[in-house]
């Protein structure tokens, strides 16, 4: 229904062609069928060719006969449809013609992709008729009169085996013809059902089969709402930038072909491109401020390290992978996806705007600016009071904030530098780094570090679809939300009261405080148990970001370790 293409304009013709056959009405059968090949899909020559030439043999429609109604008609359907496609190309064609020299003669339909040769019988066939396709040999057995149509319909599929690429629509004609003999065959088991038990019961097996086809084609519903990432992707971006009117997104070739449509165009102020002739130079992905391309994979390794230094990655959208069985839970079957669209949006170079204005060496500015403001926290530590009778949730709470502010501005400015600047990073927060902690941190890249961690970087750290240092990288962002999630609770560790600070300084109290508060081993720990998890589990992902959704799994593993 939403796919109008040749095959699904033709379905009708064949199924009046089939019609007039089957009332042996043979001058509206050869015009339905010529309009049905010349027009709209030459391999249906196959099909009611084969039809014609039971006829032939069977000496019901004489050669003369046929030739008398079939040329000048196929005259003037080639003539009919050669003007009018003609007239809207802009140059002399036949597009069936061409179509069929290109997958047939030429056989370059492979380069669509190609199928075993079985594949309409294994695949598409019981996709498309579910139970019923059982029923079709019992009704070509009972019912002589069906076996020329339907065995004329697998003939077709059989023949049509032969070319490699493969789609269920290039089939979609036999479908009506071979649940006729599936009807076939359920008529006589429900007309028997009153001549015993076991007639009955076989009856009551062909009347619920319709049930279960019901079953699955819910669930084939499923699966194929997973085939349109772009529209998912399209429509997510609408969500995320719903308050931005300066919105200037390019949509790569496969969200095209995957959902992205002209009714999904819902801004006006928004600007949307599907230009398939983008090369991805620098100039060209100037001209945008979003991205919707395929997710990184083997074959644009290159794409995705150039998109990267001048696009940050918000989200992947997934999309069909394959269907698994699983054993814990109440429905077997689970649908397993994968990330093929990503959304990208242009970075804000806030370094660069430092550098122009004041003028500070592009490798020394951020490294000079992080200095200065350590200096000027330390002048303004000095000064404070001592904190004898300041409450340390309020010492806690304030300082909280201040890292919290420090570290949002550290991450804008930081969003920008290249990946060679070495960026030096006050990591003294009282939290004592183990070997390993402090192994992962020199792998690290302190530019992909200050990035927010995202759920397609967990969902790879889960699956172990990592390298060393993307996987130092992601422990090393959890370990970061983990600290700043305690701090910001401003909770003391139990049994811990040997440490209780020193009322030496607002600083020094806060330092003291925050080492108090985190235990490196259960950081650890929770770090390995968060890296196994499936968030999509616990967490509805399209109302909370990954980074609440963590807090969530924090608290949770908290409480429990507490009841234990």
């Amino acid at each position: 229904m939403t796919r109008p293409l040749p095959n699904i304009f033709a379905l009708p013709l064949v199924l009046y062609a089939i019609a007039y056959w089957m009332r042996g009405q043979y001058k509206p059968f050869i015009i339905c069928s010529g309009i049905s090949i010349i027009v709209f899909r030459s391999e249906l020559a196959l099909f009611l060719g084969l039809l014609l030439a039971l006829d032939l043999l069977q000496q019901k429609l004489s050669v003369d006969g046929l030739l008398k109604v079939a040329l000048p008609a196929g005259v003037c359907i080639l003539a009919a449809t050669v003007l009018v496609d003609s007239f809207f190309w802009r140059r002399l064609l036949w597009p069936e013609g061409e179509v069929l020299w290109y997958n047939t003669i030429l056989n370059k339909s492979s380069n669509w992709g190609t199928s075993p040769l079985l594949w309409y019988f294994y695949s598409a066939l019981p996709r498309a008729m579910g139970v019923s396709l059982a029923f079709v040999p019992i009704g070509i057995y009972f019912e002589p009169r069906i076996r020329p149509l339907a065995l004329s319909a697998l003939g077709f599929v059989l023949l049509y085996s032969l070319l490699p690429h493969k789609e269920l629509r290039f089939i979609i004609y036999v479908f009506p013809v071979l649940n006729i003999a599936a009807a076939c065959a359920c008529q006589r088991m429900w007309m028997n059902s009153a001549k015993s038990a076991w007639h009955s019961f076989v009856a009551l097996i062909a009347a619920s089969h319709l049930l279960f086809n019901v079953l699955i084609t819910i669930f084939l519903l499923v699966v194929s709402g997973t085939n349109y990432p772009g529209g998912a992707a399209l429509s997510r971006l609408h969500r995320l930038e719903a308050t931005n009117p300066n919105v200037s997104v390019h949509i790569a070739n496969l969200a095209a072909q995957s959902g992205v449509s002209r009714f999904m165009e819902i801004h006006s102020d928004w600007t949307y491109s599907k230009d398939e002739t983008m090369n991805y130079t620098q100039a060209e992905m100037a001209r945008y401020s979003h991205l919707l391309v395929e997710a990184k994979n083997k074959h644009n390794t290159e794409l995705w390290t150039t998109l990267q230094e001048d696009f940050e990655t918000l989200e992947f959208v997934d999309c069909f992978n394959s269907i698994g069985i699983q054993y814990n839970s109440l429905f077997p079957v689970r649908i397993k996806t994968k990330p093929c669209i990503g959304i990208l949006k242009k970075r804000f170079n806030v370094v660069t705007d430092l550098h122009k204005e004041k003028k500070l060496p592009k490798d020394k500015s951020l490294k000079d600016s992080t200095k200065a403001k350590r200096k000027k926290d330390k002048t303004k530590t000095d000064k404070l009071d001592p904190v004898e009778d300041t409450p340390l949730e309020n010492v806690i709470q304030e300082e909280s904030k201040t890292i919290k502010d420090d570290s949002n501005k550290f991450s804008e400015q930081v969003s920008s530098v290249e990946p060679k600047i070495e960026v030096e990073i006050d990591d003294d927060d009282g939290i004592v780094a183990t070997v390993e902690e402090t192994s992962l941190e020199f792998q690290a890249d302190a530019v992909e570090v200050a990035k927010e961690i995202n759920f397609q970087e967990l969902r790879n750290l889960a699956l172990e679809h990592t390298t060393r240092k993307s996987r130092a990288v992601t422990k090393l962002k959890l370990r970061k939300i983990i600290e700043q999630h305690y701090r910001a609770k401003g909770r003391h560790i139990e049994n811990d009261s040997a440490e209780q600070p020193k009322p030496t300084g607002a600083r020094t109290g806060m330092r003291q405080s925050v080492k108090s508060i985190i235990k490196q081993e259960k950081i650890k720990e929770m770090i390995e148990q968060i890296a196994t998890m499936d968030l999509t589990r616990i967490c509805d992902l399209e109302k909370t970001s990954t980074k609440d959704c963590l807090k969530q799994v924090i608290d949770k593993i908290d409480d429990d370790s507490i009841k234990v």
